[in-house]
C-alpha cells in the first residue's frame, strides 16, 4: 500500500486529538501534533516532532501572532513528513498545506460549545466557567491561525473529506468512519 496522510482539524474539547492518537495506534503509524507547532530551526528530528500520548495536559493557546516565516517552516516539515511516511497530522493547517496531494485525507471534528466545555472541565478538572475561558481562547487562536494562513474558513466542510459532530458519535464510531473512508479510497485507487 502506498503512503497516505490523515489530517485532523478540530475544535478544542471535541476529542479530536484523542481520536487521532487512537487511529494512529490502530493503523501502526506515527501521530504528529504539538511538535510541529514549535518548529523554529531548519534542523528538526522526527523525535522532536513526535507527539505525546493522547490525554496529556491541555493548555489554552496563547494569543495568535502572524509569523509567515514560522508557518513556512512548519509547512516544509509537514510536506517532508508526507513525503516520507504514512502518518496522522493534527492541526497546523495540514489539510491546506497538503491539499492537492494524492492519498491525503482530511477530517474535521467539532461538537456544540456546551458539550466541549463540559469535556474540557472534566479532562482539566476545572470549573465549567474556567473551561469556557479555555475553550474561547483556544478556538479563537485556532480560527485566527487557520484563516490567516489559508484564506479559508476554519471548520468549513468544503475543506475536508468528512466532518463529525463528537456529541452525536462516540469516538470509536468516528474512528471507524475515518478508517472505512480511508481504506475504501485507497482500495479504489489501486
Amino acid at each position: 500500500m502506498e503512503d497516505y496522510v490523515i489530517t485532523i482539524s478540530r475544535t478544542f474539547g471535541s476529542g479530536g486529538k484523542r481520536i487521532a492518537k487512537h487511529l494512529a495506534d490502530k493503523l501502526g503509524i506515527r501521530y504528529y501534533n504539538k511538535g510541529i507547532k514549535s518548529v523554529r530551526s531548519g534542523n528538526v528530528s522526527i523525535k522532536d516532532l513526535l507527539s505525546e500520548g493522547a490525554g496529556d495536559t491541555i493548555e489554552p493557546e496563547s494569543a495568535f501572532t502572524y509569523d509567515k516565516e514560522l508557518f513556512d517552516k512548519q509547512a516544509r516539515v509537514i510536506n517532508l513528513l508526507a513525503d516520507g511516511e504514512s502518518c496522522i497530522i493534527v492541526g497546523r493547517c495540514a489539510d491546506y498545506v497538503l491539499s492537492g496531494r494524492k492519498n491525503v485525507f482530511s477530517f474535521f471534528i467539532d461538537a456544540p460549545k456546551d458539550y466541549r466545555i463540559r469535556n474540557i472541565a472534566k479532562r482539566m478538572n476545572v470549573s465549567e466557567d474556567m473551561a469556557a475561558i479555555y475553550e474561547a481562547s483556544s478556538d479563537k487562536y485556532r480560527k485566527e491561525f487557520y484563516e490567516a494562513y489559508t484564506g479559508r474558513i476554519f471548520g468549513d466542510p468544503e475543506n475536508y473529506d468528512m466532518c463529525f459532530d463528537a456529541k452525536e458519535m462516540d469516538p470509536e464510531q468516528i474512528e471507524e468512519a475515518i478508517l472505512d473512508y480511508v481504506i475504501n479510497k485507497l482500495d479504489t485507487e489501486e
